[in-house]
């Protein structure tokens, strides 16, 4: 038996011609912000399919990301306190080598 869908599409032609999604559970209708039909079904399918298989999206997710970035895999908090500290001058670069040395973060920075 196929699980029931949550969202549904619906066109109303008084809206500016774009499509709409309701949420079946909540009844809550928002706009897609598109008028071509083709990608509205495209946007509720996917919607649809990331309730049924959160655990593959994350993994698919990860595989995008590792395709863009070779660094994802092996980047650190430490790695990004440090990058943001580079991006700041003056006062705010010292407030955020402040905030590095900071016990709170201790955990995430070892």
């Amino acid at each position: 038996m196929p699980m029931k869908t949550r969202f549904r599409l619906i066109h109303r032609g008084e809206r500016g011609n774009q499509f709409d999604c309701v949420d079946s559970e909540t009844g809550r209708r928002f706009s897609l912000k598109t008028k071509d039909r083709d990608a509205a079904i495209q946007i509720v399918l996917a919607k649809n399919q990331s309730l049924r298989q959160s655990a593959l999206n994350l993994q698919i997710a990860k595989a995008y990301l590792a395709g863009t970035d070779n660094g994802v895999t092996t980047r650190t908090w430490r790695n990004a306190i440090e990058a943001l500290t580079d991006t700041k001058q003056a006062a705010n670069k010292e407030r955020w080598l402040r905030v590095a040395k900071d016990r709170a973060l201790a955990p995430l920075l070892p």
